[in-house]
């Protein structure tokens, strides 16, 4: 009987492991602060830009880079408040080409392990300014790496990628989903995401007379050891604390306030802490939509951390006051 509870534990262990997606905030919805201009991936938490201007949309956001409402037409997220906009192609001769590739990159939850078979998947949706500007492709996909780049060292584009769809992706109303599998030959670290085949291998339509570049909506990323996984994983899950919905924490760079959703105040303690781990006074209230309004008007300039805390878990956000 003893040996019977091992097994069992030791297979919910593995299951739980490989069900476990190795792809941190997959779905985009943590950030470091609220973006308010384009080419902002640095606000979403663990993503990195990698290649030129790739944009950061999010419903905290009421100007340009605003989910459902961004420049390149409306579109709500896969799942959850937020998705990435890129580049996937610009047309030769045009300001971005030839080549031109906007590309984000993550570090991995933990690495790919040697002979493992991984199940890999995206969710991808076409943007454009309006159908005469607009260019369509095929190529988008995930790449493993195991050199961490930048947008200063950018992935060269060489004609291979981990997981990539042939098929042109025409749908600007309903999200595409990307999936395939792949055995892997080394201990990946990073993955990025974008198109990495060049011009000549990337197939393309114009959708007007004027055609310039190629735009896509990127949400829900999705790697695991675990097919059924990835097959019925539709993206962000909200997290409960306390039987309250998700907490989420917005930082408006121009009223300097956060903006916290989610929380019964009664609750749960917020605790805002500097870059020396000092808890630091604040003033806070509650707004007629029932939402905690954080002042950091006499915080000075600098990294802070606010904390949720409840009896049961706790909630952190990065923000930085400038």
């Amino acid at each position: 009987m003893k040996n019977l509870v091992f097994i069992l534990l030791l297979f919910l262990s593995f299951s739980a492991k490989a069900q476990q997606n190795l792809v941190p905030n997959p779905s985009f919805e943590d950030t470091i602060y609220c973006p308010y201009q384009l080419n902002q991936v640095d606000a979403c938490l663990n993503w990195e830009n990698w290649n030129n201007t790739p944009d950061y949309y999010n419903a905290c956001n009421t100007g340009n880079v605003n989910v459902p409402l961004t420049p390149f037409g409306y579109q709500t997220a896969h799942s959850g408040n937020a998705f990435i906009g890129m580049s996937t192609y610009a047309l030769p001769g045009t300001a971005g080409g030839p080549n031109y590739r906007e590309i984000i990159g993550i570090q991995l939850s933990t690495p790919l392990i040697i002979g493992h078979k991984y199940y890999l998947s995206f969710y991808a949706n076409l943007a454009y300014i309006n159908k005469l500007q607009g260019i369509i492709t095929n190529k988008i996909g995930l790449k493993f790496s195991t050199v961490e780049y930048s947008a200063i060292l950018p992935p060269s584009i060489n004609n291979f990628s981990h997981l990539y769809t042939d098929s042109l992706i025409k749908d600007s109303l309903s999200w595409v989903k990307v999936s395939g599998s792949m055995i892997s030959d080394s201990n990946y670290t990073y993955l990025m995401v974008g198109n990495f085949f060049d011009d000549i291998n990337t197939d393309t339509m114009n959708l007007g007379i004027f055609p310039y570049n190629a735009m896509y909506f990127i949400d829900d990323i999705c790697v695991t050891e675990d097919s059924l996984y990835n097959s019925t994983w539709t993206g962000f899950v909200p997290i409960l604390i306390n039987n309250e919905k998700k907490i989420t924490f917005y930082y408006n760079d121009f009223s300097k306030e956060i903006i916290v959703n989610g929380i019964d105040f009664n609750k749960v303690n917020l605790e805002i802490i500097d870059c020396l781990g000092r808890i630091v006074h604040y003033t806070c209230y509650k707004n007629e939509i029932n939402q905690i309004i954080i002042e950091t008007n006499e915080l000075p300039k600098g990294a802070y951390y606010i904390i949720a805390l409840t009896g049961i878990g706790r909630k952190c956000f990065r923000f930085v006051k400038t």
